[in-house]
């Protein structure tokens, strides 16, 4: 039985070696394709945490230093840093979807390349078994010939999907949980599958056909390319989007603020009153320091816009709630505790009402402000000066809104999840032990409030590091610029591999209407009318994928604005770059077949082959 085998596989292996030589085109192409999938694929599967049920990511979002705000949480409150590990989450399995439709354009790449390769061997392989071959035989040297563009697509591809899994992981800018093999190992499998079942279709599906068979043609449909390059501009535009989105939060520092700085400030003081007293303190010596433009006081995360997120009882008088007036609304807002200046410094100008007061502290009766998006939506009127709101859990209370100020996005990582509805508390009713005290004004002010927070804080002081706020945005970008890159990396690799796609299938059009193609040669046709026919497909195909692409990337682009605050849904100048990019890569793949097809004798072009 040895002996056999390996007679059989001798006897297979000069056709395969024959058929590598001789269709060396079809097998660069195949492992082109089959390697860009694996490049592609590698890296997603190796931010994949294959430990735990479900699609799961080892990726941990970059956390900020939160603190009690002393209001209580019910059991649907939620911190920042759960909101930014929700939003890694979901960005994470948004980029699972796209390596999915990485290996769906690869797969039809593949069996594109492999049809026109079996399609052109029709003829060999018909006088192979007209001349004895058997069927077992051709069976065997499509698995030596499959196997060796498997291996060679595996060992390229692999090389550059380790080389970007491991400098995806480096710059991430976050924690990262432990890796697994086994999503790896399955994006191996797959691709190796892919191309074994790419050669071996074709030519299983023609080993029982009789010797010497005919063949016929027709006019093969282009909707695999639309499909493809469509998939193409959904996850460019993505990427595009993220990408421009991370940079204008880069450059978010507002005018005159470019040297202001944040400093992590902690009272160990347990006693509230006295937090409160040393608080007001700290923001009258820091607001007389000459060159000082502002200081504000707030609670962690604050200066990012965000903030806890909690339900929210509203006074509403008269309100409207499915047909019924009720005259409580029960709402689900963010919580911030801020000072006198804050508002002025996020720039968010007071609608109604007024701002908090230095004299809003615990002596005071408890007072609110409220977002402009709230006011109109959940008091009567849209009138919530002199309204009461319930805040807190532990301890509720009441509180009398006195002011209605602009909704702010949220320029810190995972603030899309937040609402924009926004309960705003005074910092000195609030005094909790850990807060955000942000400085603006010249370098020399700026720099002597490290002397000044030594001689408030006392014991307190070494735990007050600083980072300027240019710093503090652009570490909040990081995260956005990293899934605008791996997004960019998989959207490059899925349009390399559609254009291999298209270049194929119009290739095969082509080829299906030669007797068509010599007719029209044949009576005066000149070879810029074929050109402009074969253009004009492929000019459909482009058109055709920018309408695919827009409406995929309505589902793609719809969750990107909901995990991203200040995301805009879409962008036409995105939109027309690379629908052109598309048209171009459609001509692209058109003008060799269109090329070649010219340039034939037209009583040649009549029962000419493929690839």
């Amino acid at each position: 039985m040895r002996e056999r085998l390996r007679g059989l596989l001798h006897s297979a292996g000069a056709p395969a070696r024959w058929a590598l030589r001789a269709y060396w085109g079809t097998a660069l192409l195949l492992v082109a394709a089959g390697g860009a999938g694996l490049a592609a694929l590698l890296p997603v599967a190796s931010l994949t945490d294959g430990d735990r049920p479900g699609v799961m990511t080892r990726l941990g979002a970059p956390l900020l230093r939160v603190a009690d705000l002393g209001l209580g949480r019910s059991s649907m409150a939620a911190g920042p840093n759960e909101l930014r590990g929700a939003a890694v989450a979901a960005l994470f399995r948004l980029l699972i979807m796209v390596a999915a439709g990485v290996l769906c354009v690869a797969a039809l790449s593949l069996f594109a390349v492999a049809f026109a390769r079996g399609r052109s061997r029709v003829t060999e392989l018909a006088v192979r078994r007209a001349v004895g071959a058997s069927r077992r035989l051709i069976l065997a040297a499509a698995l030596i010939e499959g196997g060796v563009i498997a291996v060679a697509a595996l060992a390229w591809g692999g090389t550059a999907g380790a080389v970007g899994a491991d400098a995806a992981v480096h710059a991430w800018p976050g924690p990262l949980g432990r890796g697994t093999a086994t999503p790896g190992l399955l994006a191996l499998g797959a691709i190796a599958g892919l191309v074994l079942l790419g050669v071996l279709l074709p030519l299983v599906s023609m080993r029982g056909r009789a010797p010497l068979a005919t063949r016929s043609g027709r006019a093969l449909e282009l909707v695999v390319p639309t499909l493809q390059l469509g998939l193409s501009l959904t996850v460019l535009a993505a990427a595009a989007l993220l990408a421009d989105h991370a940079s204008r939060l880069r450059g978010r520092v507002p005018l005159g603020a470019k040297r202001g700085r944040v400093f992590d400030v902690t009272l160990s003081d347990p006693d509230s009153a006295h937090r409160a007293g040393r608080y007001a303190a700290l923001l009258r010596l820091i607001s007389a320091q000459p060159g000082v433009t502002g200081a504000s006081l707030t609670s962690p995360g604050a200066p990012l816009g965000l903030g806890q997120t909690d339900g929210v009882i509203t006074d509403c008088g008269q309100c409207g709630w499915g047909g019924i007036y009720v005259p409580y609304h029960t709402v689900y807002a963010t919580h911030y505790l801020v000072s006198t200046d804050t508002f002025r410094m996020m720039g968010l100008p007071v609608m109604a009402g007024r701002s908090f007061k230095d004299g809003d502290d615990e002596s005071a009766p408890p007072v609110a402000v409220v977002s402009q998006s709230l006011a109109a939506e959940h008091f009567q009127d849209q009138r919530a000066v002199g309204r009461r709101i319930q805040v807190g859990h532990a301890s509720a209370r009441w509180y009398t809104v006195v002011g209605v100020v602009a909704d702010q996005v949220p320029a810190g990582f995972g603030g899309g999840f937040q609402p924009s509805d926004a309960v705003y508390l005074s910092v000195l009713q609030h005094p909790i032990a850990a807060a955000d005290l942000l400085v603006r004004g010249d370098s020399g002010a700026v720099a002597a409030v490290d002397r000044q927070l030594q001689s408030a804080l006392g014991r307190d002081y070494p735990r007050t590091p600083s980072t300027s706020e240019a710093r503090l945005l652009s570490a909040e970008a990081a995260p956005i610029r990293w899934f605008a890159r791996v997004f960019g990396l998989e959207g490059w690799i899925m349009l390399a591999v559609a254009t291999i796609g298209t270049f194929v299938v119009l290739r095969l059009w082509v080829t299906s209407l030669l007797h068509e193609l010599g007719v029209r040669r044949a009576v005066g046709a000149r070879r810029r009318h074929l050109f402009g026919f074969v253009f004009s497909r492929a000019l459909g195909i482009a058109v055709g994928g920018v309408v695919v692409g827009c409406w995929c990337g309505g589902l793609v682009w719809g969750t990107l604005t909901s995990v991203v605050a200040g995301l805009p849904p879409w962008d036409t100048g995105i939109a027309e770059r690379f629908g052109l990019l598309l048209t171009l890569a459609a001509l692209a793949g058109a003008f060799f077949p269109a090329w070649q097809a010219s340039r034939a004798v037209p009583a040649l072009l009549v029962g000419r082959e493929g690839l």
